[in-house]
């Protein structure tokens, strides 16, 4: 498993943690972190094809 999919995962988790309880203003502080766990997993191949990309117009 990648890094940023075990970041990503964790992320998720943590942020998950912070909704059990339910107490409202945790929410600002678990939104952010289940978001850029989303984004990490999403966007986890991004950086190799960019840098594929970046390599053939060098050429």
């Amino acid at each position: 498993m990648r890094s940023q999919v075990k970041w990503g995962i964790a992320l998720i988790v943590a942020g998950c943690v912070l909704l059990v309880p339910g107490i409202p203003f945790l929410l600002f502080y678990a939104l952010p972190l289940i978001l850029i766990g989303a984004a990490l997993i999403v966007f986890r191949g991004r950086e190799a094809s960019i840098e594929e990309v970046h390599a053939v117009k060098e050429q």
